[in-house]
């Protein structure tokens, strides 16, 4: 089973509206990068109840994104900032005058996006 890093990004958005198990698991197998018999071994769940569970899982992270879009949403807002903030960049570099207080604006947008 190949991991898709995704579900990391997913797991920290809607983590908490799985179930104890879900979260206890996929935790295990994306955060913390432990492989299906790891955490077979260190639960007491069969290798494949433990594959099952990490499907069943993913496929409610997904169905949460689909219906919220909060991860999509969020890598929007942040590619949007940080378009901004290059082109407020760019205009420091041609107004040295103006420069400290521009890079400054800049490091703020990227940080609004990141909350």
């Amino acid at each position: 089973m190949e991991k898709d890093l995704s579900f990391c990004t997913l797991l920290d958005y809607y983590g908490a509206a799985l179930t104890d198990r879900q979260r206890e698991l996929l935790t295990f197998y994306y955060d913390d990068d432990l492989s299906l018999f790891e955490i077979s071994e260190n639960t007491g769940i069969s290798r494949q109840g433990v594959r099952d569970a990490i499907k069943r899982g993913e496929a409610e992270l997904l169905r949460l994104e689909d219906a919220l879009g909060l991860a999509k949403s969020h890598a929007e807002a942040r590619h949007e900032a940080g378009a901004i903030a290059a082109s407020i960049e760019s205009v420091a570099d041609r107004a040295p005058e103006f420069a400290d207080e521009l890079r400054q604006n800049a490091a703020r947008v990227l940080s609004l996006a990141d909350r």
